[in-house]
């Protein structure tokens, strides 16, 4: 396996509320540990809430942490200042969810996409420009959509433009916040294929964050876990969609529509709701909910460990 591009140790985003005598915090994110590899993708799932997007924003330093650390390419950045962050940016962009409000309406798309290349990349505005229309084809439109505006085109077009000005500066990582889910299924599929041709041409990383089961078993090669701030489960695609361990995670993929008619799957529906982050049950988070649970789960709380070679999850019962 390549080397370690993103370590993620121990980290933790508490968003406090309330004050006074009656301040608490919502445990956004809770002592989650990842590693992302050079040229890999790391698929991060959990319902709505449970934090996949909040360790996306941390890890580009949008959010600071609360606790642990984040290292890119062996250096600490969960600390820095932003001026510090500065040259290390233009290695780490994003791809939001919905492009329309990631773009300025009152700029040219040429112009989105040459910004970054003058402010980081250190080219004259022409240079940046002839490059912006060459990336405007690399993603499937014409280097004449350049002197148009976000308005003119359509949401996977937007997000092709998004996807543009994100590898403009050769980032080694790039974070992919529910890039499809706004999109139809036949565009998702372009957008996700277009990702991966230029992984394929670039080695680029993707941190990819979406509640799409079967976007996500597409496009990558490892797949976290997330319930309530915490990963509950990690291991490769496919240890993780044949052979589920954690209880949540069988429920999950349970409820993938299955395109083979004649297969027949038991479908595992969950009681309850998803317990509030700001007083989250005691020992194992999932225990309100889990049909298993015994005494001991709402006690003490489960060891993430190596329950397989290369596969890990929290749960008493593996």
């Amino acid at each position: 396996m390549s080397a370690p591009l993103l370590e993620i140790r121990q980290l933790k985003k508490y968003f406090p509320i309330g004050r006074g005598s009656k301040s608490g915090s919502v445990k956004a994110v809770d002592d989650v540990n990842l590693t992302v590899y050079e040229g890999e993708t790391l698929g991060i799932v959990g319902e709505s809430g449970c934090g996949k997007s909040t360790v996306g924003r941390l890890t580009l330093r949008l959010l600071d942490p609360t606790g642990g650390d984040i290292l890119f390419k062996g250096m600490s950045i969960g600390r820095m200042s932003q001026r510090q962050l500065r040259p290390i940016r233009k290695e780490m962009q994003c791809v939001f969810q919905d492009p329309y409000a990631s773009l300025n309406p009152r700029m040219t798309i040429g112009g989105a996409i040459a910004e970054p290349l003058v402010v980081q990349g250190g080219r004259s505005r022409r240079e940046a420009m002839k490059e912006a229309e060459a990336l405007l084809e690399t993603v499937g439109l014409s280097a004449q959509a350049a002197s148009l505006y976000p308005h003119e085109f359509s949401g996977g077009q937007r997000q092709r433009i998004a996807i543009a000005r994100a590898v403009s500066l050769a980032p080694k990582l790039i974070v992919a916040d529910e890039p499809v889910s706004a999109l139809d299924v036949s565009i998702q599929a372009q957008i996700v294929n277009l990702l991966g041709e230029l992984q394929q041409k670039t080695k680029v990383s993707y941190l990819f964050i979406s509640h799409n089961l079967s976007v996500v078993r597409h496009i990558s090669d490892r797949v976290a876990v997330m319930y309530l701030g915490r990963v509950v489960e990690m291991a490769s695609r496919d240890q993780l969609f044949a052979t589920p361990q954690h209880p949540y995670t069988q429920a999950l993929l349970s409820s993938v529509p299955e395109p083979d008619v004649t297969v027949k799957r038991e479908r595992i529906v969950l009681g309850g709701e998803v317990p509030n982050a700001a007083n989250p049950p005691t020992g194992c988070a999932f225990h309100p909910r889990c049909p298993h649970a015994s005494d001991r789960c709402r006690t003490e709380a489960p060891v993430f460990r190596e329950v397989q070679p290369g596969h890990f999850a929290s749960c008493h019962f593996i």
